[in-house]
């Protein structure tokens, strides 16, 4: 964490707009797109990214730099405010030990011709992601498109990093299955 991090949680901390205003622009766009890979409905991801920042300063006291970055504490608030949001929709994530989870049929996808493009092979991933459940997105999403290591992953989806490891191998075969690599 920057020293300037630092003076704006305290800033926040004393109550200070400034300081609020500075872990929202420095970490606003993070949150929205970690909510945006559970919640497809734009208004509700605005709504649901102001609810994780509300969450985050009534409890900004809680929050310990030697436990956690802070984009994995408030990643962490984020991913339980948007699972939630999920759950009062009636939806019920798989375990994390789910083995017998199939990827959706989505054959008509995959060509069977070898001289398939790059460009190709790259939309028929986006499809192939866009498939997944919302916490097989989430998971690759903050693996590969924002660079976290899985215990900072294992720490924001409050699990343990082995079973992560072994989630992101099985959900790497599907994705190979499903666009035919």
């Amino acid at each position: 964490m920057t020293e300037i991090e630092t003076q704006m949680i305290q800033a926040a901390l004393q109550g200070h707009a400034q300081g609020y205003r500075f872990l929202m622009n420095r970490y606003g766009r993070q949150v929205q797109l970690l909510v945006a890979q559970w919640v497809t409905d734009m208004r509700d991801v605005e709504e649901l990214t102001q609810d994780v920042f509300v969450r985050a300063f009534e409890h900004l006291s809680d929050y310990n730099p030697e436990r956690a970055s802070f984009i994995t504490w408030i990643g962490c608030i984020a991913h339980n405010i948007a699972l939630n949001h999920l759950r009062s929709q009636g939806y019920e994530p798989l375990p994390l030990n789910e083995e017998q989870y199939s990827p959706p049929d989505v054959s008509m996808w995959a060509q069977d011709d070898e001289a398939t493009s790059e460009a190709e092979r790259l939309t028929l991933l986006d499809k192939a992601i866009d498939s997944l459940r919302p916490e097989e997105r989430s998971l690759l999403h903050l693996r590969y498109y924002e660079g976290h290591s899985l215990g900072e992953i294992a720490e924001v989806m409050e699990v343990q990093a082995g079973p992560l490891a072994n989630r992101l191998q099985r959900i790497r075969q599907k994705l190979s299955k499903i666009i035919g690599l």
